[in-house]
Formats: C-alpha cells, structure tokens, sequence
C-alpha cells in the first residue's frame, strides 16, 4: 500500500482502557519508528468514534488539515487535533500528505489572523492526541 491512501481508521472510545490507548501509541510509534528507518510505512489515522467513516483517503484528510472540509458527511463538525510541537511524529504524519509541520503553522497562522479560520487544536503529546480524539465527537 502506498501512502496515497489511509484503509484504516483506528476507532478510540473513551470507555476502554488504559492498556488499549497505551497499545495505540505504542502501535503508531512502531508505525513511525519503521517510516524513519526507511521502511515504506503505513500512517493510521486515529477517529473519534462519532465518525461517520470506516476509511478515508489522504487527499481527504489533506483538506481536512488544510481547513477545507470542515464537516462529515453527516454534517457533524470534524475537529481536527495535532502535535504543536515540530517532532518526528508530526514529520511523519505531514509528510504522508506531502507537507511540512511548520509550512502547516504558517498557513493555519495565516488563517486565523485573516479570520479565515481557526487551526486544528494543537496538544503536547501522543497519548494527548489519543486522548482529546477519543472525548471529542467528530474528532480526528
């Protein structure tokens, strides 16, 4: 599979545990430890399970990241949520969609002080990620 397109989404429900989250990020860190030694890897995309999606491609989460689509196919808000840090994770992921984090900010910067939109959330960690995804409706 090539990074053109994401099959997977990884449903996070709030409910369960701990050990799932955990297992979660230690998953994508092997994702992103494999993409760093050059090993053509796959990015999961982590989803609120309000989510009205199965898969996505990576021109969709593209716009989404980009601010262009701003609700699900069911109308409900998406709520985007990222790294605000400039780490490995975040290379890997931006790079999946052919950008750079901090071309990101700049852009999402530019947004908001034109009043033309407001950036995703932005949150100090992984497990951070895993969790504002998994308490937020809509969020990915």
């Amino acid at each position: 599979m090539s990074l053109t397109s994401i099959y997977l989404l990884v449903w996070v429900n709030s409910s369960n545990g701990r050990n799932k989250i955990k297992n979660l990020v230690k998953s994508i860190v092997v994702i992103i430890l494999f993409a760093a030694a050059g090993i053509k890897a796959q990015v999961a995309i982590i989803a609120n399970k309000s989510v009205p999606a199965s898969s996505i491609e990576m021109g969709k989460v593209n716009e989404i990241y980009m601010l262009k689509t701003k609700t699900w196919s069911n109308g409900a808000p998406i709520n985007p949520v990222t790294l605000k840090s400039d780490n490995e994770t975040c290379q890997q992921f931006f790079g999946a969609l052919g950008r750079d984090f901090m071309e990101m900010k700049k852009f999402w910067m530019k947004l908001l002080l034109t009043g033309e939109g407001q950036p995703p959330v932005g949150v100090v960690s992984e497990e951070d990620v895993v969790s504002l995804v998994s308490s937020t409706p809509g969020a990915i």
